[in-house]
Order: C-alpha cells, then structure tokens, then sequence
C-alpha cells in the first residue's frame, strides 16, 4: 500500500472512530494514547489534548493502577479480539476523581508503524444500578417469603394444636357424657317398663319421648366419638386389598341388607394402601347411606373401581331418591342433613366422616346426582408403589 492509500484509509479509520457513538480510545504498544474519540471526551471528561500522549494508566482507578501495566503487557504479548463483558467487573476512572463501571473491547491493530490496541469502552453505570435495584428486590422479596413461610408454618402448626385439642376435647367430652346419659336412659326405660299404661296417656307420651331422646343422643354421642377417634385412632397406612374392606362392610351391614332385599355388585377392586378400618368405615358409610335413602325400588347398589394416573376412583352407585345439585357440597359438612329425623333418622356426621378420612388418604370426595335417578358418590385414594389389581372379591 503506499502513502497516500495507507494516509486515505487511517484517515477513514479515523472519521469512523470520531463519529462511533461508543467511546473509543486507541493505545501504542508502550501504553500512550494515540486517539480517542468524542465520546470518550465525553465518558472520562477529559478535552483531547490532556488525553493524547498519556499512558492509558491515567483513566484506570487507583486500586488497578499498579497491575494494570502488566497486564496490558502480557495482551501485547498475545493480541486477541477481547469481547465486551467476559464477566469482569471493570472500571474506568475520570478527571474528577469519580470511578464508572464499564464493559470493554479490545481489538489490535497492526500497522507498519507497529501493534496498536483500540479499546470500545461503554459505560454501565445504568445496567449496574438496574442489577443492584434487581438484587435488592429479589432479596426483599426472599426476605418476604421467608417470613410469609415461616409465618405459614407457625399457623398451620397452631392449627395441628388446635385441631388435635378439639379432637381430644371431643373425645373427652362425648365419653364423659356416656355415663350421665346411661343413667337417664336406665331410668326412664324402668319407668316406661314399670308404668306404661299405669299413669296416664299424657304420662306415657313423656316418657317416650325421654326414651327416644336418649336414644338420640347416645346415637350422637357415638357419632362425634366416631369423627373424634379419625385422627386420634388413626392407624398406619398399609396395602390393602379393597375387596376385603367391602367384605368387612357387608358383613357390618347384612341385617339391613336382607331385611330390605338389596342387591350389591362390585367390579374388579385394587389394592390400595391406606388405613384398612377406616376406609370400612366410608364404605360403611355410603353404603348405608344408600339404603337409607333407597326410595320405593328394591334398592341397588354398584361399587365401581378405576385408576387414572396417580389415583385410585371408587364409587358407590344407587338407585335411590338422590341430592339436588345445590346440596352436593353442604352434605359433607358435620351434622348438615336434608331430611326430618322422622322420616330419615341420624345425625348428619356420616359423610363428614367420609370426607374427613378420604382427606385423611390425600383424596377427594364427591357426588353426582339429581333428585329421584340416585346418586353416585366418589372418593380417590392416591396410587402408591406396590399396589396393584386384583380379581373381583369379597374375600
């Protein structure tokens, strides 16, 4: 190339460099700056003229200073494109004293004049103080949820106290009520024994409705003891064949069964793992249930069993009398019932019951049903290693 091209494209270099919107500064190999631009005028508040001629030590901070010519030796010594960035946390020091973060480029140069190194240097104090605003957030917001965990475990920890002292408060208060209430009933069965029909009608009419009262009541009581002794009686999970718990319930409700004729099928039941004694008593439950409220039909019974992928489906189907939709939720609630005691005696905690188990399991429980065409009620129990299906059984 000759003088007056090599003269023509440093000229060139120069107007690109001057007008780069990027500070630019341009070093020999002995560390002198030879060129800045502009914008570098700009970042370092330097004018031109102090700049030129000095050794680029002169924009580096104080703390650097002393390694910083070694280093750039050793970049001589093998010259490379350097990106912007390569994670160092880099600093540029201007006329004021003041120290600015800065991402730096390194490109060398060769000339005939010899290695020359053009430095692009951009300034990233916003990008800096974004990171730090950025940083602060998440730590109040670690900070936040720390406490809001911690909080949560305080109060479910205060509500596992507190639902362990009304079970056992329960417990204690339904059996201490036992032996008053046996003595009620002893009493007032004497009486109806000794003077039915002796006294008068009036009389009588008293009489039995103490008896019914008590018998009530006991009923109850025996109940909320029931629902009591789910979480304080509970018994470890273990596999359970699930035609075995059906075959202990139908053993438990066989009076009622022959009595009113029903007929109960089951398809092909899993091994679930769970409480045994407990999921008897939901069977229990449902299935009574179902022939309580069986209507004028010879009552029917199904209990059907499916899997989906992490979960267990059974399902008890009848043909009786059924639930309004606006009922499917409020039934599960303790002592809610839709019926007279007249017509359809009990106390409401059955379900509840039901639902208090299944949840017990780590399942849900539901129904689907209209008014007259059944009802079908579904419980999940969670699909655990090891369970498995087996053939239609009863045991």
């Amino acid at each position: 190339m000759d003088a007056s091209a090599q003269t023509s494209t440093v000229l060139r270099l120069t107007a690109i460099i001057e007008s780069a919107p990027t500070a630019m500064v341009m070093v020999d190999d002995h560390g002198r700056i030879v060129l800045l631009n502009r914008a570098a005028e700009t970042l370092f508040g330097y004018a031109r003229e102090e700049l030129l001629g000095q050794a680029i030590e002169v924009l580096v901070p104080r703390r650097f200073r002393g390694q910083h010519p070694s280093l750039r030796s050793g970049y001589f010594a093998a010259p490379v494109p350097r990106p912007m960035g390569a994670g160092r946390d880099l600093f540029g020091l201007r006329k004021d004293g003041s120290e600015v973060p800065v991402e730096i480029g390194l490109n060398p140069i060769p000339s005939a004049e010899g290695l020359f190194v053009l430095s692009a240097i951009v300034d990233i104090t916003e990008r800096k103080q974004l990171e730090a605003a950025l940083r602060q957030a998440n730590e109040q917001l670690e900070a936040r949820v720390q406490e809001r965990t911690a909080q949560l475990a305080r109060q479910a920890q205060a509500l596992e106290r507190s639902n362990q002292e009304l079970q056992q408060f329960a417990y204690i208060a339904s059996h201490d009520l036992q032996s008053p209430l046996r003595t009620i009933s002893g009493f007032s069965q004497l009486l109806q024994s000794e003077y039915g029909g002796v006294l008068s009608e009036q009389a009588d009419d008293w009489i039995e409705r103490i008896v019914q009262a008590t018998q009530q009541m006991q009923t109850l009581i025996n109940d909320v003891l029931e629902y009591s002794r789910i979480g304080t009686h509970a018994r470890p999970f273990r596999p359970v064949p699930f035609g075995e718990v059906l075959r202990d319930t139908l053993a438990l409700l066989d009076g009622s069964i022959r009595d009113l004729g029903a007929v109960v099928t089951w398809d092909e039941l899993p091994v679930v793992t769970g409480d045994r004694s407990q999921l008897v008593q939901v069977m229990q439950n449902l299935i009574s249930n179902a022939l309580k409220y069986h209507g004028s039909e010879t009552p029917r019974i199904h209990v059907s069993a499916g899997r989906t992928d992490d979960e267990w489906v059974i399902g008890v189907r009848d043909n009786g009398i059924g639930i309004d939709p606006r009922h499917h939720e409020r039934i599960f609630e303790i002592f809610r019932r839709l019926h007279n005691q007249r017509d359809y005696p009990g106390t409401g905690i059955g379900l509840a019951v039901c639902s208090r188990v299944v949840y017990r399991h780590g399942g849900r429980i539901w129904v689907e049903s209209q008014p007259g065409q059944g009802s079908t009620f579904f419980f999940t129990i969670p699909v655990s290693h090891g369970d498995e299906s087996v053939r239609k059984q009863t045991g």
